[in-house]
């Protein structure tokens, strides 16, 4: 089958005379009319009823006349013939979303590699400089043992640039040649 049809809405077979789809319109008219609701149904509820009774409506108007009814069910004919392409044409669709979201999903995990492949490589290098800023400290530090007034110098160097920084130096010594 294609899926509901007016049949089933009003609940009879393809075969009914117009009088059984009048007879199966009121019965299922009574059933689903939105006045036949407790007044405390919420609005949501209220506007399914509605439409099942919209659906019920239209059955009843496309299989009590001749013309409508005969359309209809060519209609249905028609689609019962084509289910097999529509399948196929569905299936199609189907494999071809799954293969672009499995492209998707690949795209995602390379960029996810690549972005931590990234922060490995930024980590190595923050720790190649760690260990280039030691290994220069261990440098100068044996240096200022083989040369204690390296340090001095320093200290002294250091203190007047803050002297230089606060302006407690005259203009003419913090010039530079």
């Amino acid at each position: 089958m294609v899926g509901l049809t007016l049949y089933d809405v009003l609940a009879i077979p393809t075969t009914a005379s117009t009088d059984d789809v009048r007879r199966a319109y009121k019965q299922k008219a009574l059933e689903t009319h939105p006045d036949k609701l407790e007044p405390t149904v919420s609005e949501q509820e209220r506007r399914a009823a509605e439409g099942r009774f919209r659906n019920v409506c239209e059955a009843f108007e496309v299989l009590s006349d001749p013309v409508k009814r005969k359309a209809y069910d060519d209609r249905i004919q028609l689609a019962q013939k084509n289910k097999k392409h529509w399948d196929e044409q569905h299936d199609k669709r189907v494999k071809t979303r799954e293969e672009w979201a499995r492209q998707v999903k690949e795209r995602s995990e390379a960029r996810m590699k690549e972005r931590a492949d990234f922060y490995e490589n930024l980590k190595r290098i923050k720790e190649e400089k760690q260990r280039y800023v030691e290994m220069v400290e261990l440098f100068y530090q044996e240096l200022r043992d083989c040369h204690p007034e390296w340090e001095s110098r320093r200290q002294a160097a250091l203190q007047w640039k803050e002297m230089a920084e606060k302006g407690q130096i005259p203009r003419r010594h913090t010039t530079r040649i």
